[in-house]
């Protein structure tokens, strides 16, 4: 990824508002010309009619939307329209926040990045190696997740993790921890005396112009105007409710709209937080990179039923984001699609997914154990409740649960992640992109995991 220069940033920030750029011509046509318009639509219209995206679309300049779209629903069963104030968890999104709060912190000299988080949180008193730095590079050592059973919000996490120095490693290595910033947001709360929600909205949201945004333990389903959630379901609907996750505060919680959303990416992009941009990948699981309208920043963060995308870029004052409520393979290559249909070569529209087909003995006889060479071991198996036949990850949380659509020939269509299975050789399957590619084998699980 190409980062923008330290040196740059800072002495913007410290200038107060930084100045920017006139666009370039092609990005001044696409935010006002009506083809852009013409664009988005020949991409999202098809996904949204196949019931395979549902969210808002916004672009804006500056504070301003100049496009906005709305595909699928807030309310599938009451076809409950979204709205620019429909408001969508936005996951991952949030350890940008987390970071921008601690910075806010550093500046008012309350904390100091390089401090172990020991110093805040004494359980962890003995890990003086665990800096508040190294935990929001991901290089602490400390496991992806917390327990599903674990009482978020009434539990430490801290003493959790002094309980259990087995779920510790090494510190050094980069090993992605939402454990890691569920543990700064209780550094934040004891380092000022008070919640994490209140100081991240006092101290980023505010600031930032997201006045529709908050940080809750709660998903967005849960609040006003929140969205419900969904993920790729059976016919005749195409969508259904998901397994939820635990809920968490810090690795996740943001709860916003599309336009607080694209504020956000402004906000990174134009500066405001230099300090997050220091090193080579930047604090927050924030993206940095360069395409062929110059440098940006991105953000991006899924749950079951819920993604948030949001770029702009540094040297114009457009942006663009996409908040939904359905987990279904267009999400996962989002921020690709929403940089390709504003710059000069938009991407080609998506190939209709298979149709559907009733459910057959062909399709049951899928049924068993696999190991899948990105996923690991897989289960199929039917679920009657869950609609037919279902993938679920032994060994992963529980809400790693799918639908999978029965389509010709005994195929079946994993939509959440666009794959397709049919039958292999010695029992195994094959897995293929439903949009056309390679196949690869996925053979039969020879021992429990």
């Amino acid at each position: 990824m190409l980062l923008a220069g330290f040196v740059v940033l800072l002495a913007s920030a410290c200038a107060g508002t930084p100045p920017r750029a006139s666009p370039s011509p092609a990005m001044a046509r696409l935010a006002e010309d009506p083809a852009m318009a013409g664009r988005v639509d020949a991409y999202f219209a098809p996904l949204a009619a196949h019931a395979d995206l549902s969210g808002t679309l916004v672009v804006m300049r500056g504070d301003r939307p100049v496009l906005v779209r709305h595909y699928g629903y807030a309310d599938w069963p009451a076809r409950k329209a979204h709205t620019l104030a429909t408001r969508y968890s936005a996951a991952s999104v949030t350890k940008g926040v987390v970071a921008a709060t601690l910075v806010q912190l550093e500046r008012a000299g309350t904390v100091s990045l390089d401090q172990p988080v020991g110093r805040w949180l004494p359980a962890l008193a003995d890990r003086p190696g665990m800096s508040l730095r190294a935990v929001l590079h991901h290089s602490a050592g400390l496991p992806r997740d917390l327990p599903d059973d674990f009482p978020i919000g009434e539990a430490d996490v801290a003493a959790w993790l002094a309980a259990h120095p087995d779920r510790l490693q090494t510190p050094g290595k980069e090993r992605y921890s939402n454990v890691g910033y569920a543990l700064l947001a209780e550094v934040v709360a004891r380092a000022s005396g008070r919640p994490f929600a209140e100081v991240a909205r006092e101290r980023v949201l505010r600031p930032a112009g997201m006045d529709d945004s908050q940080v809750a333990l709660q998903t967005a389903d849960q609040v006003p105007g929140g969205a419900l959630p969904y993920t790729a379901g059976p016919e005749p609907e195409g969508v259904m409710t998901p397994v939820p996750a635990p809920l968490e505060i810090g690795s996740s919680g943001l709860v916003t709209t599309a336009p607080d959303l694209a504020r956000w990416a402004r906000t990174l992009a134009d500066g405001a937080y230099p300090e997050l941009f220091v090193d080579e990948d930047p604090l927050g699981s924030i993206d940095t990179g360069h395409d062929d309208n110059g440098d940006y920043v991105s953000v991006q963060g899924t749950l079951p039923g819920y993604s948030a995308n949001a770029i702009a870029w540094r040297d114009t004052d457009l942006s663009v984001a996409f908040a939904g409520n359905l987990f279904d393979y267009p999400v996962l290559r989002m921020g690709k699609t929403l940089r390709g249909l504003l710059g000069p070569a938009p991407p080609a529209p998506s190939p209709a997914r298979p149709a559907a087909v009733p459910l057959t003995a062909s399709h049951r006889a899928l049924a068993g154990r696999y190991v899948h060479p990105d996923f690991g071991t897989i289960a199929i198996a039917e679920v009657r409740d869950r609609g037919g036949m279902t993938l679920t990850m032994p060994g992963q949380p529980a809400y790693w649960s799918f639908h999978l659509t029965p389509i010709a020939e005994g195929g079946l269509h994993w939509r959440a992640f666009g794959v397709v299975f049919r039958p292999g050789e010695a029992g195994g399957l094959l897995a293929s992109p439903a949009d056309g590619g390679e196949a690869t084998t996925v053979p039969v699980a020879t021992a429990e995991p």
